[in-house]
C-alpha cells in the first residue's frame, strides 16, 4: 500500500513539472545587456546574436525592403533585416540565426 501511495505522489509531481517550467518566462531584467526581450505567442524570450530567431522572421514578407533608408548595412544574399521587439535584427534566412541586433536609431546592440 505504501508503494502505491509513493508512486502516486511521484507521478503527480512529475505531471505538474511541465506547468511550472512554462511559468518561467524571461523578463527584461533577465536579459543580458546585449540581448533583447521578445514576445512570441504567449512566451517571452531573450535573444542575442547567435540565437535562433522565430521562423516567421526568415520569411521574405518579414524582410525590411528599405534597409538603406533606415541606415542599415546591406544584408548578405542569405540574410535579411527584420523588425521585432522594437529593434532591427539581421537574420540568416537559411538557418534563422541572428547575426546582428540594432536599435531603431541604428546603434549596434549585439553582433
Amino acid at each position: 500500500m505504501r508503494n502505491i501511495i509513493s508512486a502516486s505522489l511521484i507521478a503527480g509531481v512529475l505531471c505538474a513539472m511541465p506547468y511550472a517550467a512554462q511559468a518561467a518566462d524571461d523578463n527584461a531584467s533577465d536579459c543580458k545587456h546585449n540581448a533583447i526581450l521578445a514576445k512570441s505567442m504567449d512566451h517571452h524570450t531573450c535573444y542575442t546574436s547567435g540565437d535562433k530567431a522565430p521562423d516567421q522572421y526568415t520569411r521574405e514578407e518579414s524582410a525590411i525592403k528599405n534597409w538603406k533608408a533606415k541606415g542599415l548595412p546591406q544584408p548578405s544574399d542569405d540574410s535579411q533585416w527584420v523588425q521585432f521587439s522594437g529593434h532591427y535584427v539581421l537574420v540568416n534566412r537559411t538557418n534563422a540565426v541572428i547575426e546582428q541586433i540594432r536599435t531603431l536609431k541604428g546603434a549596434v546592440v549585439s553582433q
